[in-house]
């Protein structure tokens, strides 16, 4: 070989090596413009439901249903007088807070338990039923619905008042729709593919009928917005009236003259002003628990960890027109828009004096004093009272307060 041929090699490999060393290994693949995820496909809609899926959860037959029995929170029955359709419904009565109750509900295996595919039906179905209430008025139905898999897995929906005809449920029979796509598939791994069963979780307290339960095809509705959202005032501005002679923002509930209870806003004797909020109940075991409440916030979520919301506190005037009591059969909580609750008990550590008797009495309990579980101090819904077995009494003034401006 030349020689000067083999120099002039050996120079090039210590200039590719110099490079490399410099540049590090170079190495080069195809790219593209675009490297995003690509949104996985809508499953075309099916001609028919029942060529997927069996569509009836639940009509006439009830060989496929368990629940419907008498526990220490709920009462299950059949009802042949009161039906929307055919010759049964369900009739069902329950109280989560009762006393050693760990879970209230129903379950239907539809299809004689046979595993079930919703596949392809998961972007274009909803669950709908028919309900109304048994005798009382709610301004709810605090009922979760869950699709359970054969393997365990579980999706929830819950059934909020965004899904109703009216806006509450009274004794005429309506009909409510829950898109399949607003079920939580993924907390607890549904396997939507091997369907065992829906399940009706109890939450609260209710009193209704239930009736013909499908699947049926369901397409949103496009809402057109008819009006400019208006700028909310500051909801933690303190200190805040939420109940003066009136709630604030008319925004409160629970103002109920029935059965076992007359609750109203009274003119007559108050603490300021020309009214108050008068409560006077007697749950003789035929009640449902009962509640006063509000939104200061014109119903949209409240975070109180914008500030510290160890800050907070809560200041109201109670009136005791029965007997002397150092403790009123009365909660004071918050509630937050996942349905959890924190509370207290009305007693006289939170008074400035220490029985509750027929004069006006200020209660104060800082928000520290409200105990519960898993609350989201970032979506609070409203506060209110929680009224326990019987009382007689007048509320006033109810205000939310920083803790040094008390």
């Amino acid at each position: 070989m030349d020689r000067k041929v083999g120099l002039g090699r050996n120079k090039l490999i210590v200039i590719l090596a110099a490079f490399t060393m410099l540049c590090g290994c170079v190495e080069f693949k195809q790219i593209t413009l675009y490297d995003g995820m690509e949104p996985e496909p809508q499953k075309p809609k099916p001609v028919a439901i029942g060529m997927v899926v069996e569509p009836e959860i639940y009509s006439d037959d009830p060989r496929d249903m368990w629940g419907i029995e008498e526990t220490v929170c709920k009462k299950a029955e059949f009802s042949y007088d009161e039906v929307y359709s055919g010759k049964q419904a369900v009739k069902i009565s329950w109280n989560r807070y009762a006393e050693g109750c760990e879970f209230a509900g129903i379950g239907i295996g539809w299809d004689n338990w046979a595993g079930k595919d919703l596949t392809d039906v998961m972007d274009h179905c909803a669950i709908q039923f028919y309900v109304r209430a048994q005798e009382e008025l709610m301004y709810g139905l605090p009922i979760v619905l869950t699709l359970i898999d054969y393997s365990g897995g579980m999706g929830f929906a819950y059934t909020g008042n965004k899904w109703f005809e009216r806006t509450f449920i009274d004794t005429t029979w309506q009909k409510i729709v829950v898109p399949l796509s607003a079920f939580d598939l993924e907390t607890e791994n549904l396997d939507v593919s091997n369907i065992k069963q829906l399940q009706l979780e109890l939450q609260q307290n209710g009193s209704i009928y239930l009736d013909e339960i499908d699947l049926v095809f369901f397409e949103e509705p496009v809402v057109e917005p008819w009006y400019e959202e208006e700028a909310l005032d500051d909801p933690l501005a303190m200190p805040k009236t939420i109940f003066g002679d009136e709630f604030i923002n008319g925004h409160g509930w629970g103002m109920v003259d029935w059965n076992c209870r007359t609750i109203e806003i009274a003119e007559g004797e108050a603490q300021k002003g020309k009214k108050a909020i008068s409560a006077k109940w007697d749950d003789s075991g035929e009640c449902d628990a009962m509640f006063i409440a509000a939104s200061w916030n014109k119903w949209h979520p409240v975070d109180f960890t914008v500030g510290n919301y160890e800050d907070f506190a809560f200041e109201f005037y109670i009136y005791n027109r029965g007997e002397a009591t150092a403790e009123l059969n009365l909660n004071f909580g918050l509630s937050d828009y996942n349905r959890n609750y924190i509370s207290t008990r009305i007693t006289g550590k939170f008074a400035d004096k220490d029985i509750f008797n027929q004069s006006w009495t200020r209660v104060y309990i800082p928000i520290t004093e409200l105990k519960g579980y898993s609350f989201d101090y970032k979506n609070v819904k409203q506060l209110g009272f929680q009224l326990i077995n019987s009382g007689d009494l007048l509320i006033d003034e109810l205000r939310m307060v920083r803790r040094n401006e008390n």
